[in-house]
């Protein structure tokens, strides 16, 4: 199975949706010191302001991460370590690979505030990807 075929199923892309955001969450919420909190406040004002927004982005970014992530899960899979080593052994790339992704995404977006916010944040945002690469290799697996 595939994240293309699991996006192309409504139910298995709810299912996907529903398990990135508590991913999200757990994320977040695992975030320490005074950058960790920061984010979580942002990322809880969001929340309060604006409900469902995560939800409806992680929706609407899916159909631009599948091919990337489908390309490692492949990679991953006719390896010998296993996805979550692979991914872990190749976080820098695949890192990488998301966030131009989100990039590009970024440099088309009309929401002028959004794209402020997503510039101040963009510096950290590799070292968080690559932190959070456990978590998305276990997703990846699990729902493609």
């Amino acid at each position: 199975m595939s994240l293309a075929e699991t996006i192309a199923d409504p139910d298995r892309k709810q299912a996907l949706i529903t398990a990135a955001m508590t991913e999200v969450e757990d994320e977040v919420s695992g975030l320490g010191g005074l950058k960790g909190k920061a984010i979580g406040v942002g990322y809880n004002t969001v929340k309060k302001l604006r409900p469902g927004f995560f939800e409806s982005n992680i929706e609407r970014m899916l159909p631009m991460f599948v091919p990337v992530l489908d390309s490692r899960l492949t990679e991953a899979r006719s390896s010998d370590a296993g996805v979550e080593s692979y991914f872990a052994a190749n976080a820098d790339a695949v890192a990488e690979d998301l966030l131009a992704v989100t990039d590009k995404r970024a440099g088309e977006a009309n929401n002028k505030a959004a794209v402020k916010v997503y510039e101040k944040l963009r510096g950290g945002a590799k070292d968080q990807v690559v932190a959070a690469m456990p978590r998305v290799a276990r997703l990846a697996d699990v729902h493609g």
